[in-house]
């Protein structure tokens, strides 16, 4: 499978905080998951408002002026007193359903641990108005943090559903360890290790865990720089076999991409330091990092929507590709 060859038609985000949600996203417009709707695009994506709580804010636009965004609203709030959603949901992914509740597997930030590490386990939310409002069933998450690789926690997915299965591919995280002698990191001397698990269901509800170990995992020292992060995996099936993006640390966040031709075993893309996307030229609100990528491929056209500097606090931008 080709590289993509990317343009990014503007140097500004095309939903900044505040510009939409007012409060509700003021510190933080992130990790947008685009689906289409008929004839418009909706982006359900991370606020976090004024008082530092989390939601999943909702906006539209139109598939032919895809980046006239309007505001739809909060549809997703935080659970509070719960120990993995206290904080609010983060990172959402929306499986549309004609045949049910319509779902959204989102990144519950819990009461934050004394310990300093990530509060994060995966739960889920459930629409019957057609992915307009959403609500919950379940004060706990919807993965146990159960084997080697997701002890620590989880947290964003992407979720594949064909015929009678579904497949999510999650961001796990299972263990803490010393920062290897000599290396740069964004986390301090002591660093997570965070791959790619992945799980089946019959419901979308109750998950298996068919693999001995992650599906992906970060490349240590084979790369540069050393990484020990490969999180929030998307998805998208090509004539030849399935695209992943995945979102790889080593100092700040970068894109890269794999390639597999049944969904199970994947082949990394070549990329340069700066990975699939790069930065922003300098002074702009991604000069330090591109991230959270969600894809539609419109006729011969990729359509990405990614997340700058500060995991969403400066926005998020917008870019095309062709080839691939």
């Amino acid at each position: 499978m080709q590289n993509i060859d990317w343009t990014f038609p503007y140097e500004q985000p095309v939903i900044s905080p505040r510009q939409l949600h007012g409060d509700l996203d003021a510190k933080r417009a992130g990790a947008g998951h685009v689906i289409q709707v008929g004839d418009a695009y909706r982006m359900y994506y991370w606020g976090t408002g004024a008082d530092g709580y989390h939601h999943i804010c909702l906006a539209e636009a139109p598939i032919d002026r895809p980046n006239e965004w309007t505001a739809c609203g909060s549809v997703l709030d935080r659970q509070p007193g719960t120990a993995y959603n206290d904080q609010g949901p983060g990172f959402p992914f929306v499986v549309p359903r004609v045949d049910g509740s319509w779902l959204m597997y989102i990144c519950g930030w819990g009461i934050p641990r004394a310990d300093g590490k990530l509060p994060n386990t995966t739960g889920m939310a459930f629409s019957d108005d057609a992915g307009q409002s959403f609500y919950y069933r379940h004060d706990k998450p919807t993965l146990e943090t159960d084997r080697p690789w997701d002890r620590e926690g989880t947290g964003s997915v992407f979720v594949r559903h064909d015929a009678d299965r579904f497949h999510i591919y999650y961001t796990s995280i299972g263990d803490y360890f010393d920062r290897p002698e000599g290396v740069e990191t964004g986390h301090g001397d002591v660093i997570p290790r965070i791959g790619v698990g992945y799980a089946v269901s019959d419901d979308g509800v109750s998950w298996a865990k068919p693999l001995d170990d992650l599906m992906v995992s970060p490349r240590g020292f084979e790369t540069e720089p050393y990484e020990y992060i490969s999180s929030k995996p998307f998805l998208l099936e090509e004539e030849d076999g399935y695209r992943m993006w995945l979102h790889t640390f080593g100092t700040a966040y970068r894109v890269r991409s794999l390639f597999s031709r049944d969904g199970m075993h994947w082949t990394w893309q070549k990329s340069g330091i700066d990975g699939e996307l790069g930065v922003g030229k300098q002074g702009c609100f991604d000069d330090q990092q591109r991230c959270y990528v969600s894809v539609i491929k419109s006729g011969d056209t990729y359509r990405c929507w990614y997340t700058g500097n500060g995991f969403g606090q400066t926005g998020m931008g917008y870019a095309e590709g062709y080839g691939g």
